[in-house]
């Protein structure tokens, strides 16, 4: 019961504020904003990814079983519906998403953000991308054994189609994009903080683009 609750209560504005995200890389398409299409659309896809494919169809399987067992739970005092990597997952997705939307907010209000809105914008991902990127992976990797077991999303041979699929398959492909993406997106991200932060002071603040 207590676990029901705790994941109702972030339900729905989950599935809305991170499916709507999907905007993002239709305004860097059409040029609204100057994001990079590509990398925009890599980080859109992995969260949309981890959310329908991953978190949604298997809740009840991986949020209340983390890589802490129930024991270990318990001597720490921590609630038996309590998972590690949901909650970072949840607090890296969150903070992200209040920076991010906090900057622009404070762009169009003011036109130029103040400085700790700029500093946040183009420094909070130095720790909120790997441990964002950690959270998904890993529970990916708790989902796995229930995909494989349930067949999950997957089409056997032979049939009618001539046609096979694995759904395991394509979650371990996706999960192994990880590898040359998060060096590739913090790579950009770290250029865009040169850029903006690299003089320091207020001079960085104004230098803040809407990326």
């Amino acid at each position: 019961m207590a676990f029901a609750c705790k994941r109702q209560a972030v339900d729905l504005p989950l599935k809305i504020s991170q499916t709507a995200a999907v905007l993002e890389v239709v305004h860097a398409a059409a040029g609204i904003v100057k994001s990079p299409v590509a990398i925009t659309a890599m980080q859109v896809a992995s969260r949309i990814w981890c959310l329908w494919g991953i978190v949604l169809p298997l809740a009840k399987q991986i949020i209340p079983y983390g890589l802490l067992s129930h024991s270990l739970q318990a001597q720490l005092g921590l609630p038996s519906w309590l998972n590690i990597n949901f909650i970072s997952l949840m607090t890296a997705w969150g903070c992200s998403e209040v920076i991010r939307y906090g900057f622009f907010a404070l762009k169009e209000a003011f036109g130029t953000p103040p400085y700790f809105a700029t500093w946040l914008r183009y420094s909070g991902f130095m720790l909120l991308y790997p441990v964002g990127v950690a959270s998904e992976l890993t529970m990916a990797w708790l989902a796995l054994p229930h995909i494989k077991k349930r067949n999950m999303w997957s089409v056997d041979m032979p049939n009618k189609w001539n046609f096979g699929f694995s759904y395991y398959y394509l979650c371990i492909l996706i999960m192994l994009t990880y590898i040359p993406g998060l060096p590739q997106l913090y790579g950009y991200m770290l250029t865009q903080r040169r850029k903006v932060l690299g003089g320091g002071g207020s001079t960085g603040a104004r230098k803040a683009k809407a990326n």
